[in-house]
């Protein structure tokens, strides 16, 4: 296609200048240079075309022929830029993607040619051989297998080798998000070796078939403990390494997972990487259900100094999490508490706290390590029986 006439004779003006002439002179008479390393001398001026085109009219401006041997500078890379198309191509068969992007090792040999030849001519104006190789590489991948080029947040990296001559391909996670419930108790959100499944397991290993992936991991949006129900919407996100097949029917998984009877997940659908660190940054207050059993019998007067729960606790890591997590001293605040009796030693609270709060010591104190607690305000002994996440309240995180 020919170049159009405004950038043509824009180009055309500045390689009149005696300076730049001298400069793109010196190149090619220390080497022969194909259109497309010569272009690249001077890609800086010539804006809106390719480097072929801009080596095409520095030579009609300047009168040089075209050389008769392979490029001094490049080699002929340039010139077998459809044998690199065909190995990328192969290298990427089977794959389902609709992003991709390129990346190159260089020749050490062609990179000190390069170098070399900018000291004669100046830098400023020309464009490294790798970015130039890169882009094109992408630019033809694209058109011959219908995707697009994605540098950010591509679904898969072709990696050429310019020295060894040769294609490899990393494929990059397959991401997804969604919110789950857990309806049982006795599962861990995470893969855990002590028990046969988990939350990650019942969600993400329908995804890790569907896709063809070798591994899966997954981040949550908090947790809860293995004895501890989620009836309320946590948010995630799963990530698949290596797919093979990204193009899946999110719906179908979603109810395959729903038939578990242990997990139901909303709102399934693939996210970019970035999804996970927004997860990460999220601190919702939570709303809990607590069953607490009562060392002795307690009348409504002495129910009544739970209300005193209200506001700031002090919160030394619980010692039943001691040899995983640091330890601690932590200040959280227990935004509502209401309560009902369900047994003269029993009762029932709704406590709705700050992220990171352990409502099992809000209730036992933990031998001193919560203050206050419900044991504490109360008189007697208490321990938490049967604890559920009833409500995540993300419209204020």
């Amino acid at each position: 296609m020919a170049e159009p006439a405004w950038r043509k004779q824009r180009l055309e003006e500045v390689l009149t200048r005696p300076d730049l002439a001298a400069r793109v002179r010196a190149g090619f008479s220390s080497a022969p240079l194909c259109d497309h390393c010569l272009g690249r001398l001077v890609a800086e001026v010539g804006t809106g075309m390719t480097n072929d085109e801009r080596g095409r009219i520095v030579r009609s401006v300047l009168g040089v022929a075209p050389p008769d041997e392979p490029c001094g500078l490049c080699g002929g890379l340039f010139d077998r830029i459809e044998e690199w198309i065909a190995r990328a191509a192969a290298a990427l068969e089977g794959l389902e993607f609709d992003t991709l992007a390129v990346t190159s090792h260089t020749d050490p040999a062609l990179l000190t040619r390069e170098e070399t030849l900018w000291r004669r001519t100046g830098a400023d104006l020309a464009e490294p051989y790798k970015q130039a190789f890169n882009r094109l590489l992408g630019t033809r991948l694209c058109q011959r297998l219908g995707c697009e080029a994605d540098l950010k947040n591509p679904d898969v990296v072709v990696q050429a080798d310019h020295r060894a001559g040769a294609v490899t391909v990393r494929i990059e996670p397959l991401w997804a998000s969604g919110r789950y419930r857990k309806l049982v108790r006795g599962i861990p959100q995470c893969r855990w070796r002590r028990f046969t499944t988990s939350v990650q397991q019942v969600i993400c290993d329908p995804v890790l078939r569907a896709a063809g992936g070798e591994e899966h991991l997954f981040h949550g949006c908090g947790r809860e403990d293995v004895d501890v129900r989620c009836l309320a919407a946590r948010p995630f996100v799963l990530e698949v390494a290596r797919p093979r097949r990204r193009r899946l029917d999110w719906d179908a998984l979603a109810v395959e997972i729903n038939c578990s009877g242990q997990v139901e997940v909303a709102g399934l659908q693939p996210c970019r990487r970035e999804a996970v660190a927004r997860l990460k940054g999220l601190r919702p207050e939570k709303t809990y259900r607590a069953l607490v059993q009562l060392g002795d019998n307690v009348d409504d007067q002495r129910l009544s100094r739970l209300a005193t729960l209200v506001g700031p606790i002090r919160q030394q890591t619980p010692t039943r999490v001691l040899r995983r997590r640091p330890d601690l001293e932590r200040t959280r605040r227990v935004v509502a508490l209401e309560w009902r009796r369900t047994a003269a030693s029993a009762v029932e609270l709704t406590v709705r706290a700050q992220a990171g709060t352990y409502i099992k010591e809000l209730a036992s104190g933990d031998a001193g390590r919560t203050r206050p607690s419900v044991a504490e305000v109360l008189g007697t002994p208490a321990t938490c029986t049967e604890l559920d996440v009833m409500a995540i309240h993300l419209e204020d995180a």
